[in-house]
């Protein structure tokens, strides 16, 4: 029977599913409510479940239909995937990679490799989708990018993690003017004192900073501001007296111009190594040239 399911079966299921009635649904999909209705009855007899529930309201996914709609939803960005590759296959494009990036990329390592890429492969189209680990991963896991760039963290299901050679130890970075950026050395807890802005709650840098601090006994800082855009956090510190946490690569344009400075602080042994993250099974030949590229580019 389930050689009788196709494609418009399941963009019936998610147009239903995101318009909560039939009614729109099939302005939508630019099909009449009766064939709608007969095509969501064909899949649900074909899968022997009820996908949706149906009041004078409207309709709403069932716990069957919410367990499928997520699979349907990857398969049909799939083969979206899929046919765009072909197309631009055909006219001589190498395709199209999607990649999610978390902020600790941002500072020279995507930059780096996607220069290098466009040598090998110039008619290859990239998009960079920037946002939270939770929201890149969701996004992943529905097949809407191809991977996910930054550090890893833990209670990763469904994903295949690739680690990459790229030593991005951060550092504690304030104004130039700061009184800390005047002395050699300082404890833990003159740090204490100052307001701080970091990325937020079990971040690899923040589980690595409150480690510092735990371990000698200390609170670890509360910041201000939860924050881990580079351009944000910059302006931040240099208004103000806050400490804040960058990689090398990303602060050192501001420390050759005297805007901000590095305080003599080590933290990067606490922090696991940047990893390029993709759906279990999903790799291209697109995204296998990416990583190599990657690769190269850690050496």
């Amino acid at each position: 029977m389930i050689s009788s399911l196709r494609m418009r079966h399941l963009e019936v299921v998610l147009a239903v599913a995101q318009a909560g009635s039939m009614q729109r649904a099939a302005q939508r999909v630019r099909l009449t409510q009766p064939a709608i209705s007969k095509l969501i009855g064909e899949i649900e007899a074909i899968l022997g479940v009820s996908l949706f529930v149906r009041s004078k309201r409207g309709v709403a996914l069932t716990e069957s239909g919410q367990a499928f709609i997520g699979r349907a939803e990857a398969l049909l960005n799939d083969v979206e995937q899929s046919r765009q590759e072909a197309v631009a296959v055909s006219k001589g494009l190498r395709g199209h990679l999607r990649i999610g990036m978390l902020s600790v990329a941002e500072g020279d390592i995507l930059p780096k490799s996607l220069l290098a890429l466009q040598k090998i492969a110039p008619t290859l189209r990239v998009r960079i989708e920037e946002g939270t680990y939770g929201a890149l991963l969701d996004a992943l896991q529905r097949g809407e990018l191809d991977c996910v760039i930054g550090r890893l963290e833990t209670g990763l299901s469904g994903v295949d993690v690739q680690s990459i050679a790229f030593h991005l130890a951060p550092s504690l970075v304030v104004r130039a003017g700061h009184p800390l950026a005047r002395r050699k050395r300082f404890d833990l807890v003159d740090l204490i004192a100052w307001p701080w802005v970091l990325p937020r709650d079990n971040a690899p840098v923040r589980v690595a900073i409150d480690k510092i601090f735990i371990q000698a006994g200390l609170v670890p800082p509360l910041p201000l501001v939860e924050s881990t855009s580079i351009r944000l956090n910059y302006e931040l510190l240099s208004q103000s007296d806050m400490i804040g946490v960058m990689t090398a690569d990303a602060t050192a344009d501001y420390v050759a111009r005297r805007k901000l400075a590095v305080l003599p602080f080590a933290i990067g042994d606490l922090l696991p190594p940047i990893s390029v993250m993709h759906r279990a099974g999903q790799r291209s030949n697109v995204l296998s040239l990416f990583l190599d590229v990657l690769k190269k580019a850690g050496r």
